[in-house]
């Protein structure tokens, strides 16, 4: 079950959105004096069925600190949407491994070397989600385990690791539209340095 923090973040996302209640409602023709079963209708929330392919994809300058390196970490997931249902599949979440190029340099009396590690900045451990009205999909993920780039850092021939320290993770939530097929829910570029998550509709 997602944790307080979370769903805290899922809750703030779906204030945002707005979020559409079902229920009923009186008819206001000409024909409302009648009393029979028309005079109340139930008005269903009806959902295409419909497959995401969801990525992650983050692109970091200079973790280093000390050359211009490129850290870069990616993970990937599918998403079910059926009668309103939103169903991540465990078998679906996809963390792919950290990785740095170029791997060493130096600059000056410095010199770095990146220590490899199988985690990295985005580890997908869970995602859970909720239908918000017709055009917002909110999901919360779980993030285990997340870790800073670390680097065996030198000076004058002095060395000592820095980094690998706790991270929560990258991303926490996010929304999208179902009835795009192809969007960027989040996207940020920076110098030498990017953050996005694209989504795609299968059917």
């Amino acid at each position: 079950m997602p944790s307080p923090n979370r769903w805290h973040i899922l809750f703030a996302i779906l204030l945002v959105s707005g979020y559409s209640l079902v229920g009923c409602s009186k008819n206001s023709g000409p024909g409302n004096g009648n009393k029979n079963d028309s005079d109340t209708i139930l008005h269903r929330k009806t959902y295409d069925s419909a497959k995401f392919y969801v990525t992650f994809d983050l692109s970091i300058a200079k973790t280093s600190g000390v050359f211009n390196d490129t850290f870069d970490d990616r993970a990937s997931m599918i998403i079910y949407i059926v009668n309103g249902v939103v169903k991540v599949p465990h078998d679906s979440l996809l963390n792919v491994p950290p990785f740095v190029f170029p791997a060493s340099g130096s600059s000056g009396s410095w010199s770095a070397t990146w220590i490899p590690d199988n985690i990295g900045e985005i580890n997908i451990t869970d995602a859970s989600g909720l239908v918000a009205g017709d055009t917002t999909v909110a999901i919360a993920l779980t993030q285990t385990g997340a870790v800073s780039p670390n680097w065996n850092v030198c000076f004058l021939g002095s060395c000592s690791p820095t980094g690998n320290a706790a991270s929560p993770g990258w991303p926490l939530a996010f929304t999208f539209n179902p009835k795009l097929q192809s969007q960027y829910p989040f996207k940020l570029e920076q110098p030498g340095s990017s953050w996005s998550i694209w989504c795609y509709k299968d059917y």
